[in-house]
């Protein structure tokens, strides 16, 4: 019953009293707590700037959407990504005559209506195709006319 009369007066007393010993004397002045009551918050003001902020940058995506547009329009009849079977044979020689230098290049069959011929397609100008063979040794002239398929041996 004791115990419980002191937890009832500890209760009065005020709650959330700090402590400062595990056993209080009575001589110790127990703290006044001090709450501010009164406080000003810029939450808003940060939410009104990054609207205002968001307004301008949104605004300035659609003008910038609007002059690249034309531009996006022409890369996309520029290139279109198709599987290299099913592409042309101009289109298959000059995928691998552009093929970027800093890979491997491709070494690819050309068959024509006579002959095979392996290695890497180097250029193609004016329906020619220049080729070097598998040793990089010498270089052979095939007009595409004659091309009849063009297949990848290795990358």
């Amino acid at each position: 019953m004791e115990g419980e009369k002191s937890l009832k007066k500890f209760n009065n007393e005020g709650e959330n009293t700090p402590l400062m010993y595990i056993v209080q004397p009575e001589t110790i002045e127990k703290p006044k707590r001090s709450m501010q009551s009164v406080y000003q918050n810029s939450f808003f003001k940060k939410v009104k700037k990054t609207r205002d902020e968001r307004e301008k940058v949104a605004s300035l995506s659609k003008a910038l959407e609007v002059v690249q547009n034309p531009l996006a329009e022409k890369e996309k009849e520029k290139k279109e990504n198709k599987m290299f079977q099913k592409m042309s044979i101009e289109e298959k020689a000059a995928f691998l005559a552009d093929f970027p230098p800093h890979l491997s290049q491709p070494v690819c069959q050309v068959e024509t209506k006579e002959r095979t011929y392996s290695g890497t397609i180097v250029k193609v100008e004016d329906e020619t195709l220049y080729m070097l063979n598998s040793a990089k040794t010498e270089q052979t002239v095939v007009p595409t006319t004659e091309v009849k398929d063009i297949t990848i041996l290795k990358i």
